[in-house]
C-alpha cells in the first residue's frame, strides 16, 4: 500500500506496523484504520467489495480497448 500523504510504500498486513500503531490507542485495532509507519497518517482499509467492482471495471475497459 502507498501512503497518500508521504508516498511511502508499506505492507498493510504487517503485524509489527499494526502493533506499534495501536499500542496507545483505546480501540486497539478495531477501528479499521491503517497507519503509515513512516509519517503516522491514518488511512481507511480498502474495502474488498469496492476492489472487486474496480477489478470488474478494469476488465471491461481492457476488453473494449482490445477491440479497437
Amino acid at each position: 500500500m502507498k501512503c497518500p500523504l508521504c508516498g511511502s510504500e508499506f505492507d498493510p498486513d504487517c503485524k509489527s506496523n499494526k502493533k506499534s500503531a495501536c499500542a496507545s490507542c483505546p480501540m486497539r485495532g478495531s477501528c479499521e484504520l491503517l497507519r503509515c509507519p513512516n509519517c503516522g497518517y491514518e488511512i481507511p482499509k480498502e474495502s474488498k467489495i469496492v476492489n472487486f467492482f474496480f477489478s470488474i471495471i478494469k476488465f471491461l475497459r481492457s476488453g473494449k480497448n482490445a477491440k479497437s
